[in-house]
């Protein structure tokens, strides 16, 4: 690749993307592919057994070996732990801190405070721990292929089935597939064995440990469609609203004889009425595998886009001597982008202004193990924000959430984990790819982050190339970038004496230039490269302790607005430097060339707190809390990003002991004009400046109303009252949905509220919190956003902070309703019903 110019604009207009397989198919197709759901109904032992390793015992020598330990079938599991899955482990353990050198800290950007790996992972152990799992295939399954698939194990797996070796798979963060066939017993009980090790770590945040995504079981008959062996392009012409779609099939025979087979490929619209088909024989050799390219036109096409996602499904069918079988349905858009150095991004032939957020997969209570309906609620609660974009950092997410982003209209930067060649990585590069690149809301790929130590040597260029070509052999369509920084990590110089000549040699590989923060060096670097497609792969967020307005290291809190912060050792965030996430914001949103923007982060996280030093387990970036409450600072994103009228001042006004003494009070809106008043008294009227937000000094305290009213056009359009609570008197429990299925899966979250007798929120209480769960549900987990909370996650006992607190019941396989009881000494108690159903609602 030419570097630095001319760099050219790069046109990705090709609009592919179809969502993942979908697991429930139609009764006239059970007899060709049954997939079985396999998370529930697991043994679970914390600690290390034999087999050690896959070389143990006669284990590296014979087959079928591992008929001893925790792989053998007559080991007794009836006093291992019942669990199912996904499942995180060492969210269940102690925290605990360590006194350890901490080799490479200074080539971390802004952890000055982490003093450990331990530390920066949320002070979590992870450890050794053992699955098994029972299963029986009936006789008639018998001649048929079956397959073992995981979603994601953290880490270090090894995989028995009765008793023979399987496999071994080290990421925790790509799913694998094991063909068992040879393995499975028919008619009679089959065991599979699961080894996980998370000991090692691959990121610098909480990672967590064990079989955290789906596990699946899959029956297909000797000639199959194999996993991710349909891909999907659909190149629009938006002038005259049509599209070419190409369709590659992989079809795979594991008959002894060589066999004639028929492909057909049929598209239906969004109600399922067939729009177009068509049919292409192919042969395939015994014990192979062949590909048929297929092409069809369609007309009066429906663009897939944020506000109106929409989605084609091609259902593929295999014909073998006469009859079909393997059909799999698979959903897809058509929409086209434009990496364009000048002009920003370009969707659908429009300029479109990527407001998006990074985020790590871990949630209060659940740890990284999150079930699907969180993930929703966790998107939801970005597009109030007015979010449009994701960055899936640093990480290739579940598919599941590739299928929430399809539906939902969320851009998508899909991520993998290591910036590497060698042959792990590229095999995981390409997983992710291959996996993944069917999803219309994946915008870009993007191949490492924050690599310091290698973004400044003469081998990055020629690795970032290597990986940009694997990307391309896979998926020509869509651009790929990296997250640079302008970090120097020997520490010989400050940052600000990086040239843009020592970025190049990567940088320059990259489709779309990727910088993490430093927005000052922006406008030079496309300057200097012709006009490079660009974006901002990372930006400030200000991250600070919800409800919280001083900060206190003992107890982990941190305010960035505080004056004292210098005084405090956290000089970073002090005076101008507190606002970093207004002044980053506003820099992009006047430079129109840059091709996406993505907040760090969406939400609190386990691990990295830095700027805070122990007790802190957890990371304030986030603009939401661990359980997703909204922060002060999630308002200016929503004044600005979600087109709808808002209006925020802050702090709270139960400011006991500060009477008196003057208070700063900020407002977030994006109404033309803000008054502030307390008691009545008016402190004057200002006028709100585009991305910015208003401040008044010097405010008295007094307890009373703190009062803020929003002028549009010259005359009061609404107004926020912000009073001084009454003591905490009543508890009050709100469900995001009130009825859930009956699945052993899904989820109710429910938010709790500490309530004075006005039925306002106390946002300095913090009772004690019990909680009961009667009926069709179980009790999962419970989290209230303190980053300093070493309570465990997973007992339903639990401290409301600064007034909120959130609670997690999973569903029964029975349906029936579910009661959740909340208690607390002094208060009124709340019961919250949930129906869960056979059928989801």
């Amino acid at each position: 690749m030419e570097a630095p110019c001319p760099v050219k604009r790069i046109d990705f207009s090709w609009a592919r993307l179809f969502l993942c397989t979908k697991h429930n198919y139609k009764k006239e197709d059970e007899q060709m592919e049954n997939r079985i759901n396999m998370d529930l109904g697991w043994k679970f032992f914390k600690g290390d057994l034999a087999p050690h390793t896959n070389t143990e015992g006669w284990g590296g020598a014979k087959g079928k070996s591992f008929y001893f330990g925790a792989a053998g079938r007559n080991l007794e599991d009836s006093g291992w732990k019942d669990v199912d899955v996904p499942h995180d482990f060492v969210m269940e353990g102690d925290y605990t801190q360590k006194n350890e050198v901490f080799v490479g800290s200074d080539r971390v950007p802004d952890m000055e405070t982490i003093d450990s790996r331990h530390f920066a992972g949320g002070s979590l152990e992870g450890g050794i721990g053992w699955y098994r799992k029972k299963f029986e295939l009936p006789a008639s399954q018998e001649g048929k292929r079956v397959f073992l698939t995981f979603d994601g194990v953290f880490r270090n797996s090894t995989v028995y089935v009765n008793e023979h070796f399987v496999g071994t798979h080290e990421s925790g963060y790509t799913g694998f597939t094991y063909d068992v066939t040879e393995y499975i017993n028919f008619e009679e009980s089959n065991l599979v064995a699961v080894r996980v090790d998370s000991t090692g770590r691959e990121g610098w945040w909480y990672e967590g440990g064990g079989i955290y995504r789906h596990v699946w079981l899959t029956v297909k008959e000797p000639v199959y469609l194999p996993e991710d062996g349909i891909y999907i392009t659909a190149e629009p012409v938006l002038e005259t609203c049509c599209a070419k779609v190409r369709i590659e099939t992989t079809a795979a025979n594991r008959r002894d004889n060589e066999i004639l087979v028929c492909i057909r490929s049929v598209i239906l619209d969004a109600v399922g009425q067939e729009i177009c088909s068509t049919s292409t024989e192919m042969d395939i050799c015994f014990w192979d595998e062949n590909t048929v390219e297929q092409e069809m036109h369609l007309t009066d096409i429906s663009l897939w886009g944020p506000e109106n996602p929409y989605l084609y499904t091609l259902r593929t069918e295999l014909v073998y001597d006469g009859k079909a079988v393997d059909v799999r349905e698979t959903s897809f858009g058509i929409r086209s982008i434009k990496a364009d150095g000048e002009k920003g991004l370009l969707l659908n032939g429009s300029f479109f202004q990527v407001k998006g957020f990074c985020q790590h997969m871990d949630h209060a209570g659940t740890g990284i193990a999150v079930p699907d309906k969180l993930m929703e609620y966790r998107l939801h609660k970005m597009k109030e924000l007015g979010a449009n974009a994701l960055r899936c950092s640093h990480n290739p997410p579940s598919p599941e959430l590739l299928a929430m982003c399809d539906r939902m209209g969320i851009l998508v930067m899909d991520e993998t984990r290591k910036t590497s060649v060698s042959k792990e990585s590229l095999e995981q590069l390409r997983n992710m790819v291959k996996r993944d690149r069917n999803h219309p809301c994946i915008y870009c790929w993007c191949i490492g982050n924050e690599e310091v130590n290698l973004q400044f040597t003469p081998e990055a260029g020629r690795v970032a190339h290597a990986m940009r070509m694997e990307v391309k052999k896979l998926d020509p369509s869509r651009p790929v970038t990296m997250a640079l920084v302008y970090w120097n990590p020997n520490g010989t110089k400050d940052s600000r004496d990086i040239s843009l000549e020592e970025l190049l040699p990567l940088a320059g590989e990259l489709d779309i230039a990727g910088f993490n923060y430093y927005p000052e060096r922006w406008d030079p670097y496309h300057e200097t490269t012709c006009g490079q497609p660009m974006m901002n792969t990372e930006a400030f967020s200000n991250g600070w302790t919800r409800s919280c307005y001083e900060t206190n290291t003992e107890q982990g809190y941190f305010y960035p607005m505080d004056p004292e912060n210098g005084n405090k050792n956290i000089r970073k965030w002090s005076g101008d430097s507190a606002f970093k996430a207004e002044n980053m914001w506003k820099m992009y949103h006047a430079r129109p060339y840059l091709s996406g923007y993505f907040v760090w982060t969406a939400f609190d996280y386990k691990g990295e707190p830095t700027p805070m030093p122990y007790p802190a387990v957890s990371t304030q970036y986030g603009v939401m809390d661990y359980c997703g409450f909204k922060k002060d600072i999630a308002y200016y994103y929503q004044s600005w990003w979600s087109g709808q009228p808002v209006l925020h001042v802050f702090p709270h006004w139960n400011l006991a002991g500060q009477e008196g003494r003057p208070v700063t009070v900020y407002c977030y809106s994006n109404y033309e004009e803000v008054e502030l008043s307390v008691n009545g008294k008016s402190y004057g009227r200002k006028r709100m400046e585009r991305d910015w937000f208003l401040k008044w000094e010097n405010i008295i305290y007094e307890p009373g109303v703190l009062c803020a009213v929003g002028y549009q056009g010259g005359r009061e359009a609404t107004r926020e009252e912000v009073r001084t609570t009454g003591p905490a008197e009543r508890i009050e429990m709100t469900a995001y949905e009130n009825c859930i299925c009956a699945d052993g899966q899904d989820i109710a979250i429910i938010n709790v509220r500490i309530l004075d007798k006005y039925g306002r929120v106390v946002p300095t209480a913090d009772p004690q919190l019990t909680f009961t769960v009667e009926g069709a549900g179980t009790f999962l987990g419970a989290g209230n956003g303190n980053p300093g909370s070493h309570e465990p996650d997973k007992l339903p006992v639990r401290r409301a902070f600064h007034g909120l607190c959130q609670l997690l019941v999973k569903s029964n396989p029975a349906p029936g309703k579910i009661k959740i009881t909340a208690k607390a000494e002094g208060l009124y108690s709340s019961v919250c019903m949930i129906e869960s159903r056979a059928e989801s609602k």
